[in-house]
């Protein structure tokens, strides 16, 4: 899960990319000034042989400036602060990079031709201080010519950042950890009080995040942190020795199924499943910050499918609840042809005028009450029962037909939820939305873009007798598996009647272990509608006996010469086996 202390850079982190930053662009020219996102910038730089971008984001929760390989689709009327910017450093060369101490705050110095040709030096003010950040353009006198986020006093009392004002730092009073001496640092700590010791950490040191804290109180204290005698020596000297190991760096990113922190050297304090070394700290941070907004962007996609599908969902069943209702009225037809008998067998009996006819069900020998329409005839009564009952009779085949439709549409949007769960990559996202805009559930303009040209690959798991299993993760990956990959005698399985993945044992044959059978089981009930459920029943059969019917929708296959096995759904196992 991400908060806004793993998606905004500290001082630290900042420092060392700044570094690298400095050697990348100076001496290079602004090439371009793009604004893709409200709170983003991205310049690119160019010099003899040399192009690089940079980016520059003033977000709440993501601030951070970083170079940047990846590219940002960008808004087709470029915003206000974009243009200023194009104006006033287009073209303009960077003389210098600086970092405010170990501050979030970093100062690229600019040398722009005015409307006379005449250099000036500019400033263009970084600010990377979560909901505080700000980019802002200083001139050469310290006066402050625009900036992306305009801070008035009903904003700040304290600091106000407006065209023409003059540009103040934010005021500070840390100190810098990598300049501090040990001496300062334990007059610091017997300083602390009842302070916290984590957040004091914190609120003295520069550059020094809650995460940092952390990790400087785990070397110090591994099984956790508590008051000892001459505390502020010792743990002067583990924050010292943290210090001395930043000489060298080893940009890390950590992961918990997705990206989650990052750190400039190894954080042992980190839980985490899997950890990966950068070439680099803008390395590491754009990998980062564009995994976190890969992720981001399929959550939302798929959260917005999600809705779209349930709301079809929703309105085919209330269809189908209506549907039902009239097929419950039709089987009661058969009222209004016993009525029609009786008025007919009893037409003498009944005078014109008449509003209900009184007489024996010769079928059953009931005494029956039958309503007339007192402005019609008897035989004109017979002839509306008949009527009645031959319109009721003649709806059942069609409602019939519609609700059978409707049930093959419902299993198809239940399947397509499954699917969505299973996406873990944009381009599967993009399959499963494809396949819905060639359904008519979703906008047809989602059909205009055509799908990969090939599928998206499926889960691939081995069992623990060696056997090769594959999933589907949507229906065109169900219909490639089961159709175009698996071989005849290919063991094919299917949660039965429950909407879920198509399942394949390839190589199986006679000697299949049933362990390898069951395990292949407990995945087809994992990726089904019953995952959260006990005891659910999976068919299996030879590929062979499997097929498609002419006109289906995806997905869709019927199946014959098949067994059932009863298995409970196994994330662990699923795991355990899942090849990554």
């Amino acid at each position: 899960m991400y908060n806004e202390d793993t998606m905004t850079i500290d001082g630290l982190t900042l420092h060392y990319a700044v570094q690298e930053i400095e050697n990348m662009i100076v001496g290079c020219k602004v090439d371009k000034v793009q604004q893709p996102q409200p709170s983003t910038l991205v310049l690119s730089f160019r010099a003899p042989g040399k192009n690089v971008k940079l980016l520059i984001c003033a977000g709440a929760f993501d601030s951070r400036m970083h170079m940047t390989q990846h590219k940002l689709e960008n808004p087709k009327k470029p915003p206000m602060f974009c243009m200023f910017l194009r104006k006033y450093i287009g073209s303009s060369k960077v003389s210098a990079v600086e970092q405010d101490g170990l501050e979030r705050i970093v100062n690229i110095t600019l040398e722009a031709k005015d409307e006379l040709g005449l250099t000036r030096r500019l400033t263009l003010v970084c600010e990377l201080m979560g909901k505080y950040s700000n980019v802002i353009l200083v001139n050469e006198g310290g006066v402050i010519m625009d900036s992306l986020k305009h801070v008035t006093k009903s904003l700040s009392r304290v600091r106000q950042v407006m065209p023409s004002l003059e540009y103040v730092l934010p005021r500070s009073s840390k100190l810098n950890l990598l300049t501090i001496s040990k001496a300062t640092l334990v007059e610091m700590l017997e300083k602390r009080g009842d302070k916290r010791i984590r957040q004091y950490l914190s609120q003295f040191l520069q550059g020094v995040s809650r995460q940092t804290a952390d990790e400087m109180l785990y070397r110090y204290m591994p099984g956790g942190y508590e008051d000892v005698q001459r505390e502020p020596e010792k743990l002067a000297s583990v924050i010292v020795s943290f210090v001395d190991e930043l000489q060298i760096l080893s940009p890390t990113v950590y992961s918990r199924s997705e990206p989650f922190f990052y750190s400039p050297i190894v954080y042992h304090c980190v839980a985490y499943e899997s950890a990966l070394t950068a070439g680099s700290m803008n390395e590491m941070l754009d990998s980062f910050y564009k995994s976190v907004a890969d992720v981001s962007m399929i959550n939302k996609k798929r959260a917005a499918l999600h809705k779209k599908v349930a709301k079809k969902i929703d309105k085919l069943s209330y269809i189908l609840k209506k549907q039902h209702d009239t097929m419950g009225k039709a089987k009661k037809a058969e009222k209004f042809k016993v009525y029609g008998d009786i008025i007919t067998a009893n037409i003498y009996r009944i005078e014109k005028g008449m509003r209900l006819l009184e007489a024996q069900d010769y079928h059953t020998g009931e005494d029956l009450q039958i309503p007339l329409d007192a402005r019609l005839s008897p035989s004109a009564n017979a002839q509306l029962n008949y009527k009645k009952y031959n319109k009721r009779k003649a709806g059942l085949p069609i409602t019939a037909k519609r609700m059978n439709a409707n049930k093959k549409e419902i299993a198809f949007l239940e399947s397509v939820q499954l699917s969505l769960d299973n996406c873990e990559r944009l381009d599967e996202l993009k399959e499963v939305e494809y396949e819905l805009s060639k359904a008519g559930v979703i906008s047809t303009l989602a059909a205009k873009t055509k799908a990969t040209q090939q599928p998206s690959s499926p889960y691939k798991f081995i069992s623990t007798d060696g056997y090769t299993i594959f999933a589907g993760k949507n229906n065109r990956q169900n219909d490639t598996l089961t159709m175009k990959t698996a071989e005849p005698n290919d063991l094919w399985l299917h949660t039965k009647d429950i909407p879920g993945s198509h399942v394949l044992i390839v190589g199986a044959d006679e000697n299949l272990p049933d362990s390898t059978l069951l395990e292949a089981a407990a995945i087809a009930a994992t990726l089904s509608k019953a995952k959260g459920s006990s005891k659910v029943p999976v068919d299996y059969a030879p590929r062979k006996n499997v097929r498609k019917p002419n006109g289906s929708k995806p997905g869709y296959v019927v199946y014959e010469g098949y067994n059932t096995v009863i298995v409970d759904p196994d994330k662990e196992l699923f795991d355990k086996l899942l090849v990554k």
